[in-house]
């Protein structure tokens, strides 16, 4: 199989010729596709054939440091180089640095992997030839990604010229067409490096064309191909006699096979200007970071928003070692090797079984037998004869797949199956990286500390954890490990469940509930973490430190609540040597803090607090109870606030007033001799009178002194009648019948006047008055109990002199003439739907309608 006969434009039969006389200057290129194991394979073969002195690959020459570990024994794919640069940035009043990182990434079967390997073996001087990052970034300041990759191929897949292709060869996208074109060639063809390279640069050259000269200047690529053809040409002047492999993605092929070609009479001499260009470049170098880190197939799968490379790394990983398995056959046995087919044919059959098994042990209701199997096998290998391939491909499989595995159309039940099954073709290995690596010490410390303890990180599939953090003191070194990395903002695992002492959720359990997985951004955020420190907890205890200079900077405006979260933060991650000094801080914000609000949420905070004593190792001595009844004193302090409420700040301080309540009525769990209920009540008392400004506090505080036996029923009848007494303002007397019901809803069916005299008020409204209060009340008795509820019902049904079931939503029993309605009212309706065509839509309806 190869490339179709296409009339080729005069520029690229004219590059086709230099591409020969420069073979002639030794210098052979191999323009790739990056993580294709056809070009991998022509790689290999090429070098194996030409035994070159240098292998110069597309990548930042800023990396060549590291070419020492990816050749290294112990380095196992995937793995990637992770390169860092500071980039400043000015604003109006002040100047940034925003740290912008990119990734190498290597497969076992990536061209530029397999260039490398070899060319070791056979000690070939290997380089990097492409920009340093840094410069890369200054050509493309307005990237959007902090993260991206260094291997983009964005043009082959909006080319005009491959989409028009792929329509003519009968292709889905540019990732069918190019298996089908190449990677499903004969292990013969594939060794003919030759044409191969001939067809893939061809490939790329039309698709370059597709775009202008001045698109590719400004968004870096010419830039970026004069410093690769000035590397090309500084060593190709040194050394004449020297053979070159050039491993580069296609797309830049051609503008380097041209100027290398111009370069010839001179002897492939620097111009003045080639060369101030390429030192200055050069330079930027020292700009920077770079590190070789392991890496995973899930975030190599191009299905995953991967910009470049192949698909499906784990299916690309098997069809690697088919094509490595017939050249080891080729090369040891004399007898007759086996045609590409049959290695393919089984390739496939392996695949799906392995696939088939995934489904059987993930469990799903519609897991497939031998026979589905079997189908998909037998669908796959026609599709690929029908398709005229040597064997199946990615898109026969998984077109079998789906035609076996998949019962019906491909709607949202099916989703979860079909997506598990695309999780096998893209795979979740995790590469290795070998010991001694130069690799930032916040890395290797969290790594060994996650393995110490006994965090499965062998590969990124998202695995559970269930710490007993309250019995089991090993779970709780493990929790306070995962709530370090969460506040560092590492995102190495998250909490599904437990106690969340932050936000006092949850705190009956007894379990902590984790999700985690060790990935390549995992260790990426602690790469850019590491200008930051070294160790975890000396960071942690810095950024918490910056934390606290924060609120002390705040001045006057001092809140114990924040002071508070911090304690508690430090508790949570193990900082046990900042919980004195915190704790003192947290004593000076309780006097100095002035809000209502804040402090009752300090005095609930501090519950959670004394509640986790025991799992955070608090000493008693920090005494948590003491500075619960110094929080409270000051709360009761802070109590005349509510009187300065407005309209606005209602809700603010009624929330702030029943958190309150429910502030002291927890105390006497906490220290059984206080009575800070009764005194609650007593300060309520205070306000009488202040309030009816605003209707919701006053009718919250009424009935909270109510309940707590300051005020006798007599009393809150008078505030209740004053409050819908004729011509009182409705809003303030919904206001008021609001508060009563969000703070004691039970007190409804105690004070059946209430009802009575907001029923007396409504009687008196219109209509527009009504819809506007409408939403309130709704929201007002939503505060009820569903026993509550059925009590209003009834009561309210008694006043009425009406059945109390009228009053529900569902009506259980009809009578002979609503009966007769209905049925009426769905034949006319039926009739309009006949008229407007549509009764195909309702057959279900049709057959009531025939029925009767």
């Amino acid at each position: 199989m190869s490339l179709p006969s296409i009339e080729l434009p005069e520029r690229l039969s004219s590059a086709l010729e230099k591409i020969r006389a420069l073979q002639e200057n030794q210098l052979y290129f191999a323009p790739v596709r990056h993580h294709s194991p056809a070009c991998a394979y022509s790689v290999l073969t090429l070098i194996e054939t030409i035994a070159p002195d240098y292998i110069l690959i597309e990548g930042p020459d800023s990396f060549d440091s590291l070419i020492s570990g990816l050749v290294d024994g112990e380095t196992k794919p995937p793995i990637a180089i992770m390169g860092q640069t500071d980039v400043k940035r000015q604003s109006d009043s002040e100047s940034d640095a925003v740290t912008k990182s990119a990734y190498f990434p290597f497969c076992e079967y990536s061209p530029e992997w397999q260039a490398l390997q070899v060319g070791h073996k056979q000690k070939a001087k290997l380089k990097f030839i492409d920009l340093p990052w840094s410069a890369q970034v200054e050509l493309d300041e307005n990237r959007e990604n902090q993260h991206q990759s260094l291997q983009t191929e964005r043009y082959l897949a909006h080319s005009l010229f491959i989409s028009q292709l792929a329509k003519k060869c009968g292709c889905r996208d540019h990732d069918e067409l190019w298996e089908h074109l190449f990677e499903l060639r004969t292990q013969e063809a594939l060794t003919d490096w030759h044409s191969l390279f001939h067809d893939t640069f061809i490939w790329c050259a039309l698709a370059r064309l597709d775009y202008e000269p001045q698109v590719l200047e400004a968004e870096g690529s010419s830039q970026r191909e004069a410093h690769m053809l000035a590397h090309i040409q500084t060593i190709k002047q040194a050394e004449p006699d020297a053979k070159i492999v050039i491993v580069t993605g296609g797309f830049h092929t051609l503008p380097l096979v041209e100027g290398l070609t111009e370069a010839i009479p001179q002897g492939f001499a620097l111009s003045t200007t080639q060369q101030k260009q390429f030192k200055q470049k050069q330079l930027l170098q020292q700009k920077d970071s770079a590190w070789l880190i392991r890496y995973s197939y899930d975030r190599l799968d191009a299905l995953n928003g991967y910009a470049s490379g192949m698909p499906s790394p784990a299916f690309y990983q098997r069809v690697w070692e088919s094509l490595l398995a017939k050249r080891h056959d080729m090369q040891i046995s004399s007898m007759p090797i086996k045609p590409t087919q049959y290695y393919r044919n089984q390739l496939g059959i392996t695949f799906l079984s392995n696939v088939a098994n995934v489904l059987n042990d993930k469990q799903f209701d519609a897991a497939p037998g031998f026979l589905s199997v079997k189908l998909a096998a037998e669908q796959s290998l026609r599709l690929a004869a029908f398709r005229g391939h040597i064997g199946p491909g990615r898109y026969d499989l998984l077109d079998g797949l789906q035609s076996a595995f998949i019962k019906g159309s491909l709607d949202e039940s099916q989703d979860e199956l079909w997506h598990e099954i695309k999780t096998c073709f893209s795979g979740f290995l995790l590469g290795q990286i070998p010991k001694g690596t130069v690799t930032p010490p916040l890395v290797a410390e969290t790594y060994e500390t996650a393995k110490g303890y006994r965090f499965k990180l062998d590969d990124t599939l998202s695995k559970n954890s269930r710490l007993d953090v309250y019995r089991n003191p090993q779970h709780r070194l493990r929790s306070r490990f995962l709530h370090l990395l969460d506040f560092l903002e590492i995102h190495f695992a998250r909490r599904i469940s437990g106690p969340d002492f932050l936000s006092g959720h949850q705190m009956d359990l007894l379990f902590e509930e984790w999700k985690y997985a060790w990935t390549p951004n995992v260790e990426g955020e602690l790469i850019a973490l590491s200008e930051k420190g070294t160790r975890l907890k000396t960071i942690a205890l810095d950024k918490l430190l910056q934390m606290e200079k924060q609120l002390e900077d705040q001045g006057f405006s001092r809140s114990s609540q924040n002071a508070v979260k911090l304690l508690i933060q430090a508790a949570l991650i193990g900082l046990t040597q900042q919980l004195p000094a915190l704790f003192n801080l947290l004593d000076r914000y309780i006097q100095q803090d002035s809000k209502l609000d804040s402090l009752v949420a300090c005095g609930h905070k501090l519950i959670h607090l004394w509640r986790g004593r025991q799992l955070f190792d608090i000493d008693e001595a920090f005494s948590i109870e003491d500075r619960l009844h110094l929080v409270i004193q000051q709360v009761f302090y802070c109590l005349d606030q509510l009187t300065q409420s407005d309209e606005q700040q209602q809700e603010q301080s009624f929330e702030a007033l029943l958190s309150c309540r429910e502030l002291v009525a927890f105390m006497p769990e906490i220290s059984p001799n206080s009575n800070y209920l009764n005194e609650f009540h007593q300060q309520l008392n205070r306000l009488d009178g202040q309030l009816n400004h605003v209707p919701l506090l006053k009718g919250a505080v009424d009935a909270l002194r109510y309940l707590g036996g300051k005020i006798d029923e007599s009393v809150l009848t008078i505030e209740v009648q004053r409050s819908f007494s004729a011509g009182s303002d409705p809003e303030i007397a919904v206001g008021y019948f609001i508060g009563v019901m969000r703070a004691a809803p039970e007190l409804v069916i105690r004070m059946p006047l209430l009802v009575d005299l907001l029923n007396q008020l409504l009687s008196q409204w219109d209509e527009q008055r009504f819809i506007q209060v409408l939403p309130d009340l709704r929201f007002a008795f939503s505060q009820l109990t569903p026993k509550l509820n059925a009590q209003m019902a009834h009561y309210i049904a008694q006043e009425l002199a009406i059945d109390s079931q009228q009053l529900t939503l569902h009506q259980t029993e009809f009578s002979e003439k609503q009966l007769l309605d209905a049925l009426r009212i769905e034949q006319k309706l039926l009739s309009q739907l006949t008229e407007q065509g549509l009764q195909g839509w309702f057959d279900e309806l049709k057959d009531v309608a025939n029925y009767e």
